[in-house]
């Protein structure tokens, strides 16, 4: 079926997912547009975005990496996209044939931000139509949000985020990251973050074990035991997903560790739980990769099997 898509390594901006392409003003995307010879290609408002389409087939684009073996097969033209100087606006593209579509529309939205995304990394500010997506949902569903935005970011598509969300340079900023998700989230959906005022409770998983054990947190450890890894002080005793019914959601942090008990390696939040399937959605992954969803197991032991590898704080809210 036509589709419209990204090839190869120019990935920012496109949310696959959600079928939207953000474009800060002034700025140019490249899609394609697969199996649609025949198809008249337009936007909606060519106030808000000019197009130049490609006449035929793009043979460079063959040679691009993620395609299948039908897409190689079909011809595949070449659409640049510019934004005008006009943020907050948007419009659609399409492909369509005697007035129907038959691609799958892609919004197109221009915003300010210079890193292809919604939400800014240094500031509150965040586009009036992710704001009205975000105040429709449940505030865990938000952070998830806050984070896929992000995750098709020029940070996650072109760089990384070391000093960016929050937290100096020098440090990983995993944790930092599930902090402002929640903050973001909060913040638009005009409630308190449970994971409170200071961003440095999830900098690591042994700060955010020694958050949780605190009689006043509004966290709920389950999976691990003992005492606090900060000060070796207090007890905390195990227990397992569903303890007193803190079931695992949505938004809630996970705290990885690999070779053995106090061997920490990383926090991320869970975006889905199906069985013993997880899946999470994670910062610091590492250059052009820099934020993802990731696929795990709740069976999952340390390197020594005798822990669980993935420990979680519940958000009571």
């Amino acid at each position: 079926m036509p589709h419209f898509r990204k090839i190869g390594w120019d990935q920012v901006g496109f949310d696959p997912d959600h079928s939207v392409q953000v474009l800060p003003v002034g700025k140019q995307a490249t899609l394609y547009l697969v199996a649609g010879a025949d198809l008249d290609i337009s936007v909606d408002d060519d106030s808000v975005a000019k197009l130049k389409i490609g006449s035929g087939d793009d043979k460079s684009a063959h040679a691009a990496g993620g395609l299948s073996a039908w897409e190689k097969g079909q011809q595949i033209r070449k659409v640049v996209i510019t934004a005008a100087n006009n943020p907050g606006t948007s419009t659609t593209l399409r492909a369509k044939l005697d007035g129907r579509d038959w691609a799958q529309p892609v919004g197109i939205q221009v915003v300010m931000n210079q890193n292809w995304c919604h939400a800014g990394v240094k500031t509150a500010e965040i586009t009036p139509s992710l704001v009205q997506e975000l105040e429709k949902m449940p505030l865990r569903d938000a952070v998830i949000r806050i984070a896929e935005d992000q995750m098709y970011s020029a940070i996650a598509k072109q760089g990384d985020g070391f000093g960016v969300y929050d937290i100096d340079k020098k440090y990983n900023w995993c944790g930092a990251f599930a902090y402002w998700c929640w903050a973001r989230a909060a913040a638009v959906k005009k409630t308190a973050n449970p994971f409170g005022p200071n961003n440095n409770v999830l900098f690591s998983p042994q700060k955010a074990i020694h958050w949780a054990m605190k009689p006043e947190s509004a966290g709920q450890l389950l999976r691990y035991s003992g005492e606090s890894p900060m000060d070796g002080k207090g007890m905390q005793d195990y227990r397992e997903i569903g303890w007193n019914g803190n079931t695992l959601e949505r938004g809630d942090v996970v705290l990885l560790r690999a070779g053995h008990a106090t061997d920490w390696k990383h926090v991320c939040l869970v975006d889905a739980v199906d069985g013993d399937a997880l899946t999470t959605m994670d910062g610091n992954q590492g250059a052009y990769n820099a934020i993802k969803r990731t696929q795990r197991s709740l069976a999952q032991k340390t390197g020594d099997g005798r822990v669980p590898a993935l420990v979680f704080v519940h958000a009571l809210i």
